[in-house]
């Protein structure tokens, strides 16, 4: 990767006046803990299934992905074909808001592979949890579920763009289950597709 490419600039944080906090170079965003997504994450799963939240959360991060892959490759100028340089971008601007650090494992020629994500936002903030006074308190051990369908989505979204072609991830290991990071599998088939729309 060129000298400077994650430059000061790139990782400004802009907040205004008003109150609005923007990154990379005028993207709104928000700051929110993990722990607190986690208890927002643990309502929906309450009201609405797991099954119901994670593919809606899987379908939105992968459309997230699929938008924010090729934004990024033409943000620094790296063309599509080096692949090396588009994970290590994808992996260190993630890694720097928070997300997580990626490791591709990728097969190219057989459109096959897995991601490795070290310190899932998701897993992490669902083991962590707050005291009263708003001191976190110790990590818990291990959740009951897998907690990274967004992230699955997401990835999915970026590998379909290295890959150069539609494919679905799904996360067979997971940080919140006792595992050392989360793990995600390129699938032979898709997912959280309606009827409507499998060929």
């Amino acid at each position: 990767m060129p000298p400077g490419i994650l430059d000061q600039q790139t990782l400004k944080l802009e907040i205004s006046a008003d109150g609005d906090l923007k990154v990379l170079g005028g993207v709104r965003a928000f700051l929110m803990s993990t722990s607190s997504f986690a208890d927002l994450m643990d309502d929906f799963y309450l009201v609405l299934g797991e099954r119901f939240v994670n593919a809606r959360m899987y379908m939105g991060g992968r459309r997230a992905g699929l938008r924010t892959a090729p934004a990024l490759a033409s943000m620094f100028g790296i063309a599509p074909s080096d692949k090396a340089q588009l994970e290590k971008i994808f992996s260190d601007l993630d890694c720097s808001i928070g997300w997580g650090r990626y490791e591709f494992h990728l097969d190219y020629a057989a459109g096959k592979g897995i991601v490795l994500v070290h310190h899932s936002f998701l897993a992490e903030g669902a083991l962590s949890k707050f005291t009263a006074n708003g001191k976190i308190s110790a990590i818990q051990a291990r959740d009951s579920f897998p907690r990274c369908a967004l992230l699955a989505g997401y990835l999915a979204g970026l590998c379909s763009f290295l890959l150069e072609r539609d494919v679905d991830m799904q996360e067979t290991e997971c940080r919140a289950l006792g595992h050392s990071a989360c793990k995600f599998e390129i699938l032979d088939h898709r997912i959280h597709v309606s009827s409507a729309n499998q060929s």
